[in-house]
């Protein structure tokens, strides 16, 4: 799951700090991280290809790919922020970030793709529909194809061809999303998104994939909203109200983080992470009580997890 900073000033945190590796020249030290790759429906992915990059270095070691059950583990890391890809056939990739120290085994838990938009229906779609001379045609062809070898920025000029001889085409804008997406340009994809989701308002998978996007961005509230707009059964994946959940924490709004995380929770009870946010969140509030209860679910779900022994201290100073 995403991962957002953790800015929570008042917080009863004992955490045992450790001192970055800031003189490291080298992306090698003893810190391990691992975690699984997951679909929206929470099925493993095989095959997914994890990258880590050290953000001070741009180094990291040999990418991996996951197993049956979409696990992937890298040991010897330094230190630090580091960056985190996921791309498998078919999904759209992703590209994050969290820490690492070298004191402990940081747990990534689950980090799940969704299916790459369908634009290569978008051809056969334009003939019939909009009856599209063979240029438009040829050129999502070859946008389509482009895609596939990750020639993000030659794509996206065929897909724009295409659209320059056709009227508004949602189908064709999420084509030229994906490929900013791909290329790390998040900021134009959402821009991209709400052209879509402005030609098609009954978008509700777009709509998801825009308000995960801004929440990631620190856009928590025009997120939020989007999210509160979709048909029920819409959000599959509890990340996205974990991560809307941490953003309301780091903003204070403690009310708004534990309605977000209650979602979590109740959207897949088995999730540790959402116990240990609303935990966090539920001091914020001075709901003792209730955090006691989270912590001691989250202990039961994940006994050695990465925050375990975090959570053990804040038991014993709840008490």
């Amino acid at each position: 799951m995403h991962r957002l900073l953790r800015a929570l000033s008042g917080c009863l945190l004992l955490a045992v700090l450790s001192a970055p590796a800031a003189l490291a020249q080298d992306w090698k030290g003893s810190g391990r991280v691992d975690g699984f790759i997951k679909d929206q429906d929470g099925k493993p992915i095989e095959g997914a290809t994890v990258k880590l990059t050290l953000a001070r270095l741009g180094a990291g070691p040999k990418p991996v790919t996951t197993n049956k059950s979409g696990y992937w583990g890298f040991m010897g890391l330094a230190g630090g922020q580091w960056e985190i890809e996921v791309s498998a056939p078919g999904y759209e990739p992703i590209k994050t970030n969290f820490g690492i120290s070298e004191a402990s085994m940081f747990h990534a838990g689950d980090r799940r793709l969704q299916k790459a938009a369908p634009v290569a229906a978008a051809g056969p779609e334009v003939d019939a529909g909009a009856k599209a001379g063979a240029e438009a045609v040829a050129a999502v062809t070859e946008g389509n194809r482009l895609v596939g070898e990750k020639k993000y920025a030659e794509a996206r000029a065929q897909y724009e061809k295409a659209i320059a001889l056709l009227p508004p085409n949602a189908a064709l804008l999420k084509g030229v999303a994906q490929t900013y997406h791909g290329e790390g340009n998040d900021a134009k994809a959402v821009e991209t998104l709400r052209k879509v989701v402005e030609l098609d308002p009954s978008d509700s998978e777009t709509k998801l994939l825009l308000a995960s996007m801004l929440v990631e961005q620190g856009q928590a509230d025009e997120g939020k909203a989007l999210l509160e707009g979709l048909p029920p059964g819409s959000v599959k994946d509890p990340a996205i109200y974990v991560n809307l959940g941490i953003s309301f924490m780091n903003k204070k709004k403690t009310d708004d983080a534990i309605a977000y995380l209650t979602k979590a929770v109740e959207l897949d009870p088995g999730q540790a992470d959402s116990y240990y946010y609303r935990g966090l969140a539920e001091i914020q509030s001075r709901k003792n009580a209730e955090a006691k209860a989270d912590f001691k679910k989250y202990l039961e779900l994940a006994p050695t997890g990465s925050e375990a022994k975090e959570v053990k201290e804040m038991l014993q100073a709840l008490k």
